[in-house]
């Protein structure tokens, strides 16, 4: 959770406004030396988004940290790209949040890890913000390889992997009418990907019903 601090004097002028840098919980990958240090949008990066037309969704993650317990090295994983990254696990309460309830996320799979992120200034608006689509982007389970595995322009909504654990289903929207906007007018699409072991030789194919 990102906290702001503003000082205003006696005739209502802000003096100063003091911004925090804040992280979310700490991840496992697995039972590896690996673990994910999402870093939360907030006051000290939202400049960088520029102003558009939509807003920066709460609670998401401006990139994520690769930290490696045996080294005491972090990277970061989308580096000097402009992102927004849905956060992992489901929603907290700002008031209450019970640990115990809490699961692993779904996009850490047997060899790889699923991120659903906004990269693309879809709209040109001067703003990345959620008016743009959400793409799916995979890596390696150490941070390596990040890939973007969904076309450019599709927006998806969901996602769900098979049993196996070696193919994934991506519900989406395109921008039929051509307004640069998701919603309505625009068709829903199907994607099947077919995972593979290094992220650049995974396919992602449309599926025609």
């Amino acid at each position: 959770m990102l906290i702001s601090t503003v000082c205003i004097n006696a005739d209502g002028q802000e003096l100063f406004k003091k911004s925090e840098i804040n992280y979310s919980d700490p991840i496992q990958v697995d039972s590896s030396v690996y673990f994910l240090v999402p870093k939360l949008i907030g006051n000290e990066n939202r400049n960088a988004y520029g102003k558009g037309k939509g807003y920066l969704p709460w609670g998401n993650y401006n990139d994520i940290y690769f930290y490696n317990s045996e080294t005491r090295q972090a990277k970061k994983l989308f580096g000097s790209q402009l992102a927004i990254i849905t956060a992992f696990g489901p929603p907290r309460n700002f008031y209450y949040y019970d640990k115990s309830h809490w699961e692993a996320p779904q996009g850490i799979l047997d060899k790889h890890i699923i991120y659903l992120a906004r990269t693309d200034n879809y709209n040109n608006d001067n703003g990345l913000d959620s008016e743009d689509p959400v793409y799916l982007y995979i890596s390696t389970k150490t941070g390596e390889n990040l890939t973007q595995i969904t076309p450019k322009g599709v927006n998806v909504i969901s996602w769900s992997i098979s049993k196996d654990k070696k193919m994934i289903l991506v519900k989406a929207q395109y921008d039929k009418t051509g307004n640069k906007k998701f919603g309505n007018g625009d068709d829903e699409v199907y994607y099947r990907i077919d995972l593979a072991d290094e992220p650049s030789k995974i396919k992602c194919t449309q599926i025609i019903f």
